[in-house]
């Protein structure tokens, strides 16, 4: 267990801390680590692999604490695990469609992904075979057993692990042959093509659920995912997460990357994970006042708004409802 405050154990996928010590790191130029755009992406491919790791941590974690008798928790459970396959598979869809072919032609070297794609033939059974067992649990033709759950991920993870370690160093070596505006342009593309495949409202609140703000990768704290505005977080919370709101019970973090307990984790965290501190829960106690502060301010404002909006179409209603109007005007 790394020395940060996460409590959920890292099993049976271990998160990456570090792009430059798994291996071809030496192939790339000596000025360019920390600096160069394949380290940028790098970074962010590691922060979207160290996703996928905590939401099937999660699942494996939560899965022998589910009352396979308790049809909502099974329902939303296996929704969640089904929610994670699709993220995983529309991952590598897009690196197969757009930006493992834009790598190599930008670096003029066919087939340079090509072990990436094999990686990615390796685990391909397993996984069916963990989305159709989840899938016959949701139907109700099978019973939710925490083993068979398990032993499904136990099965997947070796091939998994190993891609998602080894695709970061196969990109850091790409950014050789490829100068900074070339993979920025790759990594948009990719970013580009999975942003327009997915459904928002599912995997939106995955990803932001399954974040931790406390993980240092290269020693550094990285913003992932990188949003356009900082109050994206909140408007998950208030209204992207609210049309699947049960399944994210699941999630091992709030939608602002801290990490938490959930009702069906808290039984089963390792005694080795630590405890938080009183400082640190004064700390997380100041923030979540602050939030709730934030999160009044931007209701207050949405409401402002649509009274407003009220106002402006009372002004041309018909004279019998002007009284409306009045009473909007001292509102405003």
């Amino acid at each position: 267990m790394t020395s940060t405050s996460r409590n959920w154990p890292e099993k049976p996928f271990s998160l990456i801390t570090s792009t430059t010590d798994l291996k071809s790191i030496d192939r790339l130029p000596s000025d360019s680590l920390g600096r160069s755009e394949a380290v940028r992406v790098a970074r962010l491919m590691a922060q979207t692999h160290n996703t996928i790791f905590r939401a099937f941590n999660a699942i494996y974690n939560q899965a022998d604490s589910i009352d396979p008798s308790n049809k909502r928790d099974v329902t939303s459970f296996t929704t969640f695990a089904t929610f994670a396959i699709d993220f995983l598979e529309n991952h590598h869809r897009c690196e197969e469609l757009v930006f493992f072919p834009m790598l190599e032609a930008q670096a003029g070297i066919p087939g340079m992904m090509a072990n990436d794609v094999k990686q990615h033939r390796a685990f391909e059974e397993p996984l069916a075979e963990l989305r159709d067992y989840l899938r016959k649990v949701h139907d109700g033709t099978d019973t939710l057993d925490a083993a068979v759950l398990r032993t499904c991920i136990d099965i997947l993870a070796p091939e998994l692990e190993r891609h998602l370690r080894d695709e970061i160093p196969s990109i850091l070596a790409a950014g050789v042959h490829l100068s900074d505006d070339a993979m920025a342009a790759c990594y948009k593309a990719l970013h580009d093509e999975a942003e327009g495949t997915t459904d928002p409202f599912k995997i939106g609140p995955l990803v932001m659920g399954c974040q931790d703000n406390t993980l240092l990768l290269d020693g550094l704290h990285i913003q992932f995912p990188q949003l356009p505005f900082r109050f994206a977080p909140h408007l998950v919370h208030l209204i992207v997460s609210r049309r699947y709101a049960d399944v994210w019970r699941f999630c091992p973090s709030t939608f602002f990357g801290e990490p938490r307990d959930t009702e069906f984790s808290t039984p089963k965290v390792e005694s080795g994970c630590r405890k938080a501190s009183t400082e640190e829960k004064f700390r997380n106690f100041r923030v979540a006042a602050l939030r709730q502060l934030l999160t009044g301010a931007i209701q207050l404002a949405v409401l402002i708004l649509v009274l407003n909006l009220m106002l402006a179409a009372c002004r041309t209603w018909p004279q019998e409802l002007s009284w409306l109007g009045r009473y909007l005007v001292v509102l405003e």
